[in-house]
Parts: structure tokens; C-alpha cells; sequence
């Protein structure tokens, strides 16, 4: 935990600086290539380039994931800022699959149940305003055996780290602006909606870009 605790306090001025400056878009165009570079790329390659069928993306933001997925996926990225949209847009047809971009939250899909073959989502659930309800909405459009694919920043599962994140959120929350949350327990709620977990990636990317080192998770589960 030192050694996080220092990357941050490092780095994390120059990133919240080029935040102010860059703008909330170009600020997460920025990041997803830095984040990409650091190790990212290939761990959304692990998340969605396998898909096939009818996927829903949660939280597309600028649209950093679409072009990991593979020519036999027909993906429906759903997407609540605006601005954020638009820049999703930008980057369809740069991707192999179909994709179709529309606005919407995770804790309210406007979709019919069994819609889905998988649902997928990337560092998206960390800022939903309710983690179980969008994990209830993700098991209702999916069709018996969906998949659903997570990569996700979690608590730490370490005795004193775990207990320090808590107490530390409320003022990650006013450092990051943006809802984000760095101490949900994703995947102990992942199991509490009822999808079985098949694999549990663990991992920790050191990040000039996103200084916050927060344990990351890629579950890979069926419903």
C-alpha cells in the first residue's frame, strides 16, 4: 500500500492538472490511450474479443473498447453523457463489429428481457448509482447462459488496505469528480446477483496516467 500510496502522491497532480486543462473528453481520449499502452490494451482484448451474437457494452464513454471486439459481434453500447457519446461515435468505424451507440444507464436498460447473448462492461461499475440493480438489469436482458464480462477496479481484499479504502473514498470521490468509487466489493456482488463465475483475472497496472493503482479485476461469468 506504500508503494500506491506514493505513485499517487507522485503523479497525481500532473493528471488532475491535465485534466483541468485537456476537458472531460479529450481528458478520457487521452487516458484510454495511456491506460492502452500500460497494459490495458490487452487486457480489453481478454474482455470482449471473443464475443459473439448480441452484446450490450455499459458506460461506452469515448468508445476506448469498440475496436477490441471481434467481426462477429453486434454490439449495442449504451452511454448516458452527451458529450461522451458523440465521441463514442467517432470511433464505430474504426472497429470490426457492428455497433450501434444510444443513450442510457445500467440501473435502468431500456431493453426486453433475454435480449442479450452478453453484456460487458469496462472501470464502468465503480461509478454506477446502484451496483446491485445494474447487476439485476444485466441478468434480465440476458438470454439463459449469457455471458457477462467485467473489468473493474475493486476493494482490496487485503486486511488493513481493504478497511483503508473505505475510509478513504469519501475523498476519492471529491479528488475524482466523476462518481467513481474505489471500494466496491464488485465481485462478491457479481456472485450475490446469481452469475456464475468462471474465471477471476487479478491484476495491477502502475499508471503515469491513472496514478490510483486500485487492485483490478476481470470476471468472466455466465448467467
Amino acid at each position: 500500500m506504500i508503494r500506491e500510496i506514493y505513485f499517487f502522491l507522485r503523479h497525481g497532480p500532473a493528471t488532475m492538472k491535465r485534466k483541468r486543462e485537456m476537458g472531460a473528453v479529450e481528458f478520457k481520449k487521452y487516458l484510454a490511450k495511456k491506460m492502452d499502452a500500460d497494459g490495458f490494451a490487452e487486457l480489453r482484448f481478454n474482455l470482449v474479443g471473443d464475443l459473439e451474437g448480441d452484446i450490450l457494452e455499459i458506460g461506452a464513454g469515448t468508445g476506448a473498447t469498440f475496436t477490441y471486439y471481434g467481426k462477429k459481434a453486434n454490439v449495442t453500447a449504451i452511454e448516458p453523457d452527451d458529450e461522451y457519446r458523440r465521441a463514442a461515435l467517432e470511433e464505430v468505424p474504426n472497429a470490426k463489429a457492428g455497433i450501434k451507440v444510444i443513450s442510457g444507464t445500467g440501473e435502468n436498460l431500456p431493453f426486453d428481457d433475454s435480449s442479450f447473448d452478453a453484456v460487458s462492461a469496462s472501470t464502468v461499475l465503480c461509478s454506477v448509482m446502484s451496483l446491485s440493480k445494474t447487476l439485476e438489469e444485466f441478468k434480465r436482458v440476458l438470454r439463459p447462459g449469457g455471458k457477462i464480462r467485467l473489468l473493474e477496479h475493486v476493494c482490496s481484499e487485503h486486511w488493513f488496505a481493504g478497511p483503508a479504502m473505505d475510509l478513504f473514498n469519501p475523498i476519492w470521490r471529491q479528488i475524482n469528480q466523476s462518481g467513481c468509487n474505489c471500494n466496491r466489493r464488485t465481485v462478491e456482488e457479481v456472485k450475490k446477483a446469481g452469475f456464475l463465475i468462471q474465471s477471476l483475472g487479478k491484476y495491477k497496472i502502475y499508471s503515469k496516467a491513472v496514478p490510483a493503482a486500485f487492485p483490478l479485476r476481470l470476471i468472466k461469468g455466465e448467467r
